[in-house]
């Protein structure tokens, strides 16, 4: 009888990598179930976002706007500037921002300038300052996402820096703020 050992390693494989596996289930979305990875996930955006939302309706600037001047402050969500290693989607961190600033109704958005793809906002803002006072924003929200990095042997350590500045129409900086996650993780004993 002759055996054929290339048949019988494709069958051993797949038996293998059919016993690997598992069906997926749903998870709460950058819930504790959630991947947790060196970069930046899910959860980090919604904490981040909800963190610096919360700080930045509290601040004088906003809170006092509307006593001061009989309407809630207007403000145009500009550009998010990624200067870290990784590839991200910004709309995930302005679409959240913009999310909750939106849905606490404390101030109004200047639709024409939301979403981290419009690199000509801070130029548009600019431009509104020398235009008619009506309809445009009476602040303007821009960031800035940093990494900085450290190992120490087979430990790795990341910590990525979210900075928001708000800035009124006369461009003094109104509010700013960083938040910092940092992420620790081992490297594995065989690398290549």
């Amino acid at each position: 009888m002759k055996i054929n050992y290339g048949l019988m390693a494709i069958v051993s494989a797949a038996v293998l990598m059919s016993g690997c596996s598992s069906a997926p289930t749903r998870i709460q979305a950058g819930g504790t179930q959630a991947v947790t990875t060196m970069g930046v996930d899910l959860a980090d955006f919604r904490a981040t976002a909800g963190e610096l939302v919360k700080e930045l309706l509290v601040h004088p600037a906003i809170t006092r706007f509307e006593d001061q001047n009989g309407r809630m402050p207007v403000i145009a969500v500009g550009q998010v500037i990624n200067r870290s290693d990784l590839q991200l989607d910004l709309e995930q961190i302005t679409g959240r921002i913009t999310e909750d600033l939106l849905n606490s109704g404390q101030i109004e958005l200047m639709a024409t300038h939301a979403g981290a793809r419009n690199a000509s906002a801070r130029d548009a803002f600019e431009e509104d300052r020398k235009t008619s006072t009506d309809d445009r924003a009476d602040f303007y929200l821009e960031g800035t996402i940093l990494v900085k990095q450290a190992n120490q042997g087979r430990v790795r350590e990341k910590n990525y820096s979210f900075q928001m500045v708000l800035n009124d129409r006369n461009l003094r900086t109104r509010w700013q703020r960083t938040i910092d996650i940092a992420k620790q993780g081992t490297r594995g004993g065989v690398g290549w």
